[in-house]
């Protein structure tokens, strides 16, 4: 059996991110036993690295969702015997700094499961969220707190219960909230998470993702991860989230008008009525049974 104190599952496709992430990673691992498992979807990667504390497994694959990536590798945890007192999935455009790691030896022990803020890369501007006192007990109101890179999740207890909802998430037949239906489905086994601001991590900001990609293109990808975030409040019945699910979209069109970011503007104006179109659809035909 191989044991470790910490496993990341990331996802590669175009080989675009993934080395930044593999050297932030690399860099700043001084401690403690480490595995990066990358489901490599993309050309081969070529790895020239010799940190005693850090593993690296590559999984060759042909293009696939990412809950279905993810879930190869969280089978191969199982068929391999290999232990770990956590787990997380950090997305392949995800980075870390020392801090992480440094702070990462306090949780050892814990057997307390951790939500953490992302920050935008370089910078303590919070990437989504807001800023959540330390100790906080996170639920399913807390949605905007709950990502996949920021879900620290113990793995020992939980390996036989974990996976990812193959209907969910990048590729998938709706194209998000992986994330956030495997944190609802932990809180239903019991498992609570607990906000800490001692760890996190960086993604790159959301406007400097999307300033040369055009107008119809984010309304799809937005589209996507609204039909998601539908699918999940209709199969848990959170319906108390209708409102603000409805409203954000608007707030948001409003903020990045006065910023004159209208491209961005007019794609969360489109998203106001995109979802409610969703939510009458699901009202009509339910979830699907493999939901």
């Amino acid at each position: 059996m191989s044991v470790y104190n910490l496993v990341m599952i990331a996802t590669n496709q175009d080989n675009l991110n993934i080395y930044n992430l593999i050297k932030s990673i690399d860099y700043n691992v001084k401690t403690n036993k480490h595995l990066l498992i990358i489901i490599n979807q993309g050309t081969e990667l070529i790895l020239n690295f010799s940190n005693p504390y850090l593993t690296i497994k590559t999984i060759q694959e042909t293009k696939i969702s990412l809950s279905k990536a993810r879930n190869i590798a969280l089978k191969y945890l199982l068929e391999n015997s290999i232990s770990s007192e956590y787990i997380m999935f950090p997305d392949d455009d995800s980075s870390f700094d020392s801090v992480f790691f440094e702070n990462f030896q306090a949780i050892l022990g814990s057997k307390k499961n951790y939500i953490t803020p992302i920050f935008a890369t370089g910078s303590k501007e919070l990437y989504f969220g807001e800023k959540t006192e330390e100790n906080t007990i996170i639920t399913a109101k807390d949605h905007q707190l709950i990502g996949s890179p920021n879900q620290i999740i113990c793995y020992n207890r939980l390996k036989n219960t974990l996976s990812f909802n193959e209907d969910l998430g990048v590729g998938a037949k709706y194209g998000s909230c992986e994330d956030f239906d495997l944190f609802i489905r932990l809180n239903i086994l019991g498992e609570k998470f607990v906000f800490t601001n001692q760890l996190y991590n960086y993604h790159p900001r959301k406007v400097a993702a999307y300033k040369d990609v055009q107008l119809q293109t984010i309304v799809k990808r937005f589209k996507n991860y609204s039909s998601g975030f539908a699918f999940v409040i209709f199969k848990y019945k959170l319906f108390n989230l209708i409102p603000e699910y409805l409203i954000r979209t608007i707030g948001a069109c409003v903020i990045f008008a006065l910023k004159f970011q209208l491209k961005l503007s007019m794609a969360y104006f489109l998203q106001f009525f995109i979802r409610i179109r969703l939510l009458i659809n699901f009202l009509i035909n339910g979830v699907s049974k493999n939901g």
